[in-house]
């Protein structure tokens, strides 16, 4: 499965990874792969309010996904994880909604907007 060099984090769990990362958006433009800070995965603009972020590596599972928006000024956007598959595809589907429009939406550029993201994966079946 990972083959990245881990450092001691300690679990409950056996076989538990994190990975944490963020990147900003570019309003209709594609992300600029300058902008991710983090290791293990990558990011595209895969339509209008919608990333996939790609996994460098497969995971048996998901145990958890955080995602949170950091804006330059307030809106009234959030985020949705959509379709998540880390075993086969390694891909994580996030989605920005607009509340006030009732659909996804892009974010502007802007050097404060970032979204950060927060994985904990298992690479095995054994707790």
């Amino acid at each position: 499965m990972a083959s990245r060099i881990w450092h001691d984090l300690e679990t409950v769990g056996i076989g538990v990874k994190i990975i944490c990362g963020s990147f900003a958006p570019n309003s209709t433009s594609a992300v600029s792969a300058a902008s991710n800070k983090g290791k293990g995965w990558s990011v595209v603009r895969t339509s209008a309010g919608v990333f996939t972020i790609t996994l460098a590596d497969k995971y048996n599972s998901i145990l958890s996904a955080q995602a949170s928006l950091q804006l330059s000024t307030p809106d009234d956007k959030y985020l949705q994880w959509g379709a998540i598959d880390v075993a086969s595809a390694k891909t994580l589907v996030l989605n920005v909604w607009d509340a006030s429009g009732a659909a996804v939406a892009d974010i502007s550029a802007n050097a404060s907007n970032r979204i950060h993201f927060c994985l904990f994966l298992k690479i095995s079946n054994s707790y």
